[in-house]
């Protein structure tokens, strides 16, 4: 056999021997996409090499152009997979690519094209020859180059792809840029292969692809995987091996930790003792937003210093079986974040305050000072009385606007974290009806209840929202004779809750604004607060309240709550209790108690019988 037939045969076969026996070794590679694009590429290439061995070997014409249209299919197969293996390497997704669509339609077309080359010889023509060897020669037309140099693009926007994630890389990736430059060496045969006597008109890539294969998956594999993984995180993030030391580190880490320079194989607590320490648990650590890395720690007040950053670390561990085989470590910069955080904090700890002031320092003054101002009945003259009255009325109003300041305080502190048990709604309604006929004799009020024994999921906070809409009904209404009107109604899984009144009513473009922070009607003496903390209670429970027209006239404010399970394992029995949930601690905050003057006053008038639940 002529040494360059045997030459070429020898080339392509141990290209695809190769390339086969790698396969099982990209079973080790972890990312589904990258594993998926490289298994590809090598089986396209090894049909590609045996499509050249046939058509070297084979007898006869037709079997000759048979095994090389085989060939020259997957070699165009083998380009779609190069493209798929580099694009998920690095990190971009393949399957999301745009145009693949007109991709896949352009393949076809052209594999088309190839298999009926008989047809148009529009690639390429055949003729015997005996030189070098007797063998059918293939002869390219214009076409074939076109689409060498279509294909030889997509393969440089691969090379392009692993190059650039080769140059951001900590680890030292030399080997792999080295392996790159042989996978595309051979390009160089196939170019110039008609020009030289010894070499045939093929192409010559196989060989490249093999040495590829042989070098990331049997000698650079960990070194292939580390690159993969720390450079498809845009955050900072740094690869371990199991006992924790650097095995490669992104840009964006080194960037923040300058420290990571020249790290390889050093314990990660050489680089940062804070990140060390925080490997297991996660958490939040402090470093220097520029130059060389400080110790931090997650403290939980205070400002941010000027030049320092958070940053939260997360650790994902690796496993091979049930051994551990290293861990992407994470850095996620989480400033802003945290300094929200502190802000909230601070705001917390300004509510509680308020609170505090509130439950207990007004509201046991203003019932001291209404204890005395009651002494006074019966003891002055009629113009007299009806100024007490008037200045006993403002009075209860600074009461109930310390309650529902409490209420607002306590639902704001209590979101996210709020403890539903069932309430009894016709229970707490006619309790809040009745404070308020004392509070606004004026007016008249009536409760409709089609539901019978109604118990909605809520707590003690659903006195504050009855009494915020009882008390608007009558301050917003423009009638001499307030009238409101209480329903309730269950409807399946929920109870329906009415509050109507006959006042001007509510326009249509208002109907969402009202229940805004801050919002209250023209020449209103509320606070501006009572149905924003309504809307903000109601969603806590679970629930939703809109506005609706009232006929003949007025609005009609909707409640809509989750009715309560009571064979469930919700405790009930703190609905009945007149003890079970007193919040204000007893008398000493209702202005009855000693301490903070309490015992200076003769009794609190705002005293009331209240929902149990507050």
């Amino acid at each position: 056999m002529d040494w360059v037939l045997l030459s070429h045969v020898a080339v392509f076969a141990v290209s695809a021997l190769a390339c086969v026996a790698s396969l099982p070794r990209v079973r080790r590679i972890r990312h589904a996409d990258t594993r998926r694009g490289l298994a590809g590429l090598l089986l396209s290439v090894a049909v590609w090499s045996v499509g050249y061995v046939g058509y070297l070997l084979a007898p006869t014409a037709a079997g000759s152009t048979a095994w090389y249209t085989v060939g020259f299919v997957f070699a165009f197969v083998a380009v779609g997979a190069w493209l798929y293996f580099c694009a998920a390497y690095t990190g971009r997704p393949p399957r999301q690519a745009p145009y693949r669509n007109v991709a896949l339609a352009v393949f076809g077309l052209l594999t088309a094209l190839k298999i009926t080359n008989p047809l148009h010889e529009l690639y390429f023509t055949t003729a015997w020859t005996t030189e070098p060897f007797t063998h059918l020669e293939i002869r390219h037309q214009v076409l074939y180059w076109l689409v060498l140099g279509l294909s030889y693009v997509v393969i440089g926007v691969g090379f392009f792809m692993l190059l650039e994630r080769f140059h951001y890389t900590g680890a030292d990736s030399r080997p792999l840029v080295v392996l790159v430059a042989l996978t595309g060496i051979p390009a160089v045969a196939t170019v110039f292969g008609d020009r030289v006597e010894w070499l045939l008109p093929l192409m010559y890539e196989p060989p490249g692809v093999a040495i590829f294969a042989v070098g990331t998956l049997f000698v650079y594999h960990d070194r292939l995987e580390t690159i993969r993984l720390t450079g498809t995180s845009d955050k900072p993030a740094i690869y371990l091996d199991r006992e924790d030391r650097v095995l490669d580190y992104n840009v964006s880490a080194r960037r923040i930790l300058p420290s990571l320079e020249e790290s390889v194989g050093e314990p990660i607590g050489f680089v940062n003792a804070s990140i060390a320490e925080r490997l297991d648990g996660g958490g939040v650590c402090t470093l220097e937003h520029a130059g060389d890395s400080r110790e931090g720690d997650s403290r939980e007040g205070g400002t941010r210093d000027e030049g320092v950053r958070f940053y939260e670390v997360t650790s994902t561990p690796f496993t091979a079986g049930d051994v551990p085989t290293g861990r992407l470590v994470t850095i996620t910069d989480v400033t802003d974040r945290e300094a929200y955080r502190r802000r909230l904090e601070v705001r917390t700890e300004q509510l509680e305050t308020l609170n505090r002031v509130v439950r207990h320092d007004i509201r046991n003054d203003m019932a001291v000072i209404l204890g005395w101002m009651e002494t006074f009945r019966g003891r002055v003259d009629d113009d007299l009385e009806a100024v007490l009255d008037r200045v006993l009325r403002k009075g209860n109003d600074v009461v109930e606007l310390t309650e529902t300041v409490r209420d607002f305080t306590d639902a704001l502190s209590e979101e996210g974290t709020v403890d539903l048990r069932p309430v009894d709604l016709r229970w707490s309604v006619e309790s809040e009806l009745e404070a308020v006929r004392e509070t606004f004799p004026e007016a008249t009020f009536r409760l409709v209840d089609d539901a019978g024994t109604a118990h909605v999921r809520a707590n003690g906070m659903i006195s504050s929202v009855l009494r915020n809409l009882l008390e608007n009904a009558v301050r917003h209404n423009d009638e001499g004779i307030p009238e409101v009107t209480v329903a309730i109604e269950g409807r399946g899984e929920t109870v329906r809750l009415e509050v109507r009144d006959n006042g001007p009513g509510v326009p249509d473009e208002r109907k969402e604004a009202v229940f805004g922070k801050g919002e209250k009607g023209l020449d209103s003496p509320g606070t501006g607060i009572g149905l924003y903390l309504v809307h903000v209670l109601v969603r806590q429970f679970g629930g939703d309240v809109w506005i609706e027209d009232n006929e003949p006239k007025g609005a009609t404010f909707v409640v809509e709550l989750q009715r309560a399970d009571l064979t469930g394992s919700e405790d009930e029995s703190s609905e009945d209790d007149p003890a079970a949930d007193d919040e204000d601690g007893g008398a000493a905050e209702d202005g009855g108690g000693a301490g903070d003057g309490g015992d200076d006053a003769p009794g609190d008038p705002s005293s009331r019988d209240r929902d149990p639940n507050l």
